[in-house]
């Protein structure tokens, strides 16, 4: 099975460092052009599932792809934002949900794995979200039956984070970091082996450097 991660394109909280607002997890004027170089990016690769976060800027990421595409996407709980708190703590033994229901004009677009309408329960703690972590892992591992299987992740950053050190089985944390709409690339075949990480496809490193600049 081949995996590519993408972090999603640049948010209003990511550009103003503001996420108190209600639309900080809207896209902003860059992270919408993000979105769609990224749809040109991934235009040739044809993967057999889509799966999405349930948050607003993840689904606002991957809308251009799914339109050009005209594929729906699968909306996972457990791949939403996870371990952004300062301290560690153990995996909780299990994680809260809170109803989210998809509104009707996204629906041509995004379903529910399962028809669960649900999002992680809001405050969560650093353990819930570890917990959500390892149920994504093991679900992902279960489409790893299916060897020829190619899977597009489009979800965020701290999650990409524990997901990596526990695919990976790191014996000390790694940061992973992930510019927006950077892609990790893996293959599992029982186990998990690294491509590449946080790689901006060409269309991408192309709308990000202007021509005689250098990217830093």
């Amino acid at each position: 099975m081949k995996v590519w991660i993408v972090r999603h394109a640049e948010s209003q909280g990511n550009a103003t460092g503001n996420y108190s607002t209600a639309v900080s997890d809207s896209l902003s004027e860059k992270g919408h052009t993000q979105a769609a170089t990224l749809a040109q990016s991934l235009a040739s690769q044809d993967f057999d599932r889509i799966i999405v976060s349930p948050l607003q800027r993840t689904m606002e990421s991957v809308t251009p792809y799914l339109q050009m595409t005209q594929q729906r996407a699968e909306l996972w709980p457990e791949i939403t934002e996870a371990c952004w708190h300062p301290e560690r703590e153990a995996p909780a033994d299990a994680w809260r949900t809170q109803p989210a229901p998809l509104p009707a004009t996204l629906s041509p677009l995004f379903y529910y794995r399962d028809a669960a309408a649900i999002r992680p329960a809001h405050p969560e703690s650093f353990g819930e979200g570890l917990c959500r972590v390892r149920d994504a892992l093991n679900l992902l591992e279960n489409l790893g039956r299916d060897q020829d299987a190619s899977i597009l992740m489009v979800t965020h950053g701290h999650f990409i984070r524990e997901l990596l050190n526990l695919m990976l089985d790191t014996d000390t944390i790694r940061d992973f970091p992930h510019d927006n709409c950077g892609i990790t690339g893996l293959r599992f075949d029982g186990r998990w082996r690294l491509d590449f990480s946080n790689r901006l496809l060409p269309a991408l490193t192309q709308a990000a450097q202007p021509r005689g600049h250098a990217v830093d």
